[in-house]
């Protein structure tokens, strides 16, 4: 588990359809990730792809390295915010009833640990609304 942010949904979605909008990284803004201006990734998910992501804060953009990849069931992607590591955990649980995603954020670099209560309070919200557009696009397109 991360040491910044998890948050987890349950969805009536397969993992198949949750993975399915969890890999498509340009469309993320579009889908579940409003507050990004745009995202990408250079060529094929798999583990040492590359890719960026750009917010609508006044930030540069960012790149990322994949780091983790279980077909189907998980990635991790690794990337910088200023000074800052971020490691991004996407995972797609099957139950009883669909899917349970869950988002796992690592927060670490100079100044870390006095930065991480700030920036848990302005990303908190964004990931608890990222997980619920997530669920609700992935329902609406099951029906």
């Amino acid at each position: 588990m991360g040491n910044f942010l998890v948050g987890s949904r349950d969805s009536t979605a397969s993992v198949a359809s949750v993975w399915d909008v969890l890999v498509d990284v340009d469309r993320w803004p579009q889908t579940f990730t409003p507050h990004l201006k745009a995202a990408h990734l250079d060529g094929q998910l798999r583990a040492g792809a590359t890719g960026w992501v750009e917010t609508k804060l006044p930030l540069p953009r960012s790149s990322f390295l994949v780091t983790l990849l279980e077909e189907g069931r998980r990635w991790a992607w690794r990337g910088k915010l200023l000074w800052l590591t971020m490691d991004f955990d996407h995972r797609c649980q099957p139950t009883d009833t669909g899917c349970r995603v869950i988002f796992d954020v690592n927060l670490d670099g100079p100044l870390g640990s006095l930065v991480r209560p700030v920036a848990r309070r302005i990303y908190r919200p964004q990931m608890e609304r990222a997980l619920d557009l997530l669920v609700r696009h992935v329902e609406a397109r099951a029906v």
